[in-house]
């Protein structure tokens, strides 16, 4: 420690130092028996020597030198490629860098132990697993980088495959410390064929060509002649030959056919495996297409005009896309328009309104059963007020029911949905009873149950063939109940729900969104697109949010933006650990989902399609920053230019006295106690 003073010491300060030291004398020879003033006096003496010594502007320099152990950095690569190499085995590893541990232990060197792959973790030992998802080199330097001042070195135990983050080559160039690298695994590059996307339409009408847009890449050294097929169900629409160049190459095939069915139909794309591939899971991808018709002929059966027909007619014909053709009963054979027109038309609906009244003849039947069988169309019988259990006998077969002999009571009865509520129970006035049914078999659905617990909605499918029945006359009740409402009521949940599954287009307006494929590999990017528009419901510059779901817990939530250039929203994360995860896409987190879907993670990686060694670019980390590379097989030779390094530090640090608080502190505390002492004496 030294002691000096910035400014010199000149006479003025000397005859001031002289006169104060004086009249100290002075005043403690006059007032000698007073205690209390000898105090005063010192105090203020303190005072004013520490004034004078300040104008000399004084100062400390306090200085000294110390030792830092550095320590090295040994980052081992644990992601998922490292499992897959066939040489070293990941045992092997494990054993391999506990054992380089403790030879550093054993010489004494310091050392750091960390794992990375998409994070980096310090660890206490190694425990090499291969459960990482991608590997990040980008991080590794980042991490070197923040610690670099307390490094004698690194170590980096990889592969060299970056499947994640940015190339960090420059970053390695910027570092002062020797990075050392040891590569593992051999430079033979595994082969691997796999269909990375599938760009398909979510929506599409019956009769309209579909382009399918199948992107296939390869791996390592492939050169075969492969084929590229697209099945519906066990049918083939198309098959094409492709060549393909490996290396990470990837080739487009389009496929384009026209969907003979209507309603959700899947499809799969297949290519054909290689020889030595290591993941033939990912040589399929399954999607569906929502195929809809563009009009749809819907008959209205009308066995008496009831407060039920003019309902129907209007909602039906607030459908665009129905064309309805009315037939109302005059008599016994006589229908207006005729019934001519009915058999020689095809329909997709048939509806029911309150007919028939009084049983058909068999021979009707018999013609009813053929035109709704080769139509392949849905039949909805509505009750009406004029209707019982004998009017539906010899028609029960083809809605799939059974009436029950009970005494009928024409009473009100209140209702409840048999699963999930719909709508609330204030929205559900009680209805007439008067058909007394029960399903057929287990193809039956009770949708709605009256407090008797007779089925009030229920529908029925055979084969390809939908039926639907409403057991009670107040179906209008529902309708006129509800336009007293401000928002939808159960009228228009029951009406939506059966015209949409009885034709066959459940899910046209939520069917919005499509994920590249329903399979993935862990850690591979999923990507999300819309082309679907939202008739206002959300605007381009509002986000849509997609969240998934292992079982019953959310493990994370995205936005899906729309791209101005794509005229599309487009999302994406990567792929969680292997397993089945259903995911929802909504407008609000608050709201019910727009959309709902699953999807599948294989156990296989996203790194299974580079694992080999990466020499280049371990070589070129290890020359930019001055250190070497070294196979697995002579990683132990890395020990002999390992030696524990420190670094000798020379600190100095210089007070300023005439900046110290602390002093500044001390002088005010003894003005303070001279001011109480001069009070106490009444000299103020």
């Amino acid at each position: 420690m030294q002691f000096s003073f910035l400014h010199e010491v000149d006479i003025t300060l000397w005859v001031l130092l002289a006169i104060s030291t004086g009249l100290v004398f002075f005043l403690h020879k006059i007032i000698a028996d007073e205690k209390w003033y000898q105090v005063l006096l010192i105090i203020r003496s303190v005072v004013l020597l520490t004034f004078i010594i300040l104008l000399l502007n004084p100062i400390v320099n306090l200085s000294g030198e110390s030792e830092k152990k550095l320590n090295w950095a040994i980052f081992v690569d644990n992601s998922a490629s490292i499992k897959y190499h066939q040489t070293p085995s990941i045992h092997a590893i494990q054993s391999g860098i506990q054992t380089f541990v403790n030879h550093l232990s054993e010489k004494n060197i310091s050392y750091d132990l960390y794992q990375f792959s998409d994070t980096i973790q310090k660890v206490k030992r190694p425990n090499i697993d291969g459960n990482g998802v991608t590997t990040n080199l980008g991080m590794v330097s980042e991490k070197i980088k923040q610690i670099e001042s307390e490094l004698a070195g690194v170590v980096i135990f990889s592969d060299g495959l970056i499947t994640e983050g940015k190339n960090p080559i420059k970053d390695f160039q910027q570092l002062d410390v020797p990075v050392n690298t040891v590569g593992i695994g051999t430079g033979i590059e595994l082969v691997d064929v796999a269909i990375q996307s599938v760009d398909v339409p979510t929506v599409v009408l019956k009769g309209d060509g579909v382009n399918v847009n199948v992107t296939v890449q390869s791996m390592g050294k492939v050169s075969d002649r492969l084929s590229v097929s697209l099945y519906t169900n066990r049918e083939l629409l198309g098959s094409k030959h492709i060549r393909l160049s490996g290396l990470g190459s990837k080739k487009e095939i389009n496929f384009r056919f026209r969907p003979k069915d209507i309603g959700k139909q899947n499809y799969e794309v297949r290519i054909s495996s290689v020889e030595d591939e290591i993941n033939i899971q990912n040589n399929r991808q399954q999607f569906n297409i929502l195929v809809l018709k563009d009009r749809y002929k819907v008959a209205l059966l009308t066995g008496s005009p009831n407060k039920n027909t003019a309902v129907l007619k209007r909602v039906l014909k607030q459908n665009p896309r129905i064309q309805i053709d009315h037939f109302i009963r005059k008599n016994e054979t006589l229908f207006r328009p005729a019934i001519k027109t009915f058999w020689e038309t095809p329909y997709e609906l048939i509806i029911f309104d309150n007919y028939p009244i009084k049983p058909l003849s068999s021979n009707f039947v018999r013609i009813l059963g053929k035109k709704v069988l080769s139509n392949q169309a849905a039949v909805f019988l509505i009750s009406g007020p004029n209707q019982s259990n004998a009017s539906l006998k010899g028609i029960t077969s083809i809605f799939g029911i059974t009436v029950q002999d009970t005494t009928v009571e024409k009473k009100s009865v209140f209702w409840d949905y048999s699963g999930e509520k719909l709508v609330h129970e204030s929205e559900s006035p009680p209805l007439i009873h008067n058909i007394y049914i029960k399903g057929r078999s287990n193809s039956s659905d009770t949708l709605a149950i009256t407090e008797d617990d007779w089925p009030l909605w229920l529908r029925h499918q055979q084969r390809n063939i939908r039926s639907m029945v409403w057991t009670s006359p107040g179906l209008n009740t529902l309708y006129y109940y509800e336009q007293k409402l401000s928002q939808a009521g159960a009228f228009s949940t029951i009406w939506k729900t059966s015209i949409s599954w009885l034709l066959k287009t459940g899910g046209e307006h939520e069917n919005y969104f499509r994920l590249n494929k329903n399979r993935f590999q862990q850690g591979e990017m999923v990507h999300i697109a819309g082309n679907q528009p939202f008739e206002k419901q959300v605007s381009e510059n509002n986000n849509v949010i997609i969240s998934v779901y292992d079982n019953d817990n959310e493990i994370l939530t995205r936005d899906i933006l729309f791209n101005i250039e794509e005229q599309r929203w487009m999302g994406g994360f990567r792929a969680p650990s292997p397993g089945e995860y259903n995911y929802s896409i909504h407008f609000d987190p608050n709201l019910d989902p727009i959309q709902t879907g699953t999807f599948q993670v294989l156990e296989s990686q996203i790194e299974l399609n580079q694992v080999y060694l990466n020499k280049k670019f371990l070589t070129m980390i290890s020359n930019e920053s001055k250190g070497q590379f070294n196979h697995w097989d002579v990683r132990d030779s890395l020990l002999v230019n390992m030696h524990p390094k420190v670094r000798r530090e020379f600190k100095a640090n210089i007070i300023k006295l005439n900046q110290s608080k602390f002093l500044i502190f001390i002088m005010i505390l003894l003005l303070c106690i001279e001011w109480i002492i001069r009070r106490r004496r009444g000299l103020y």
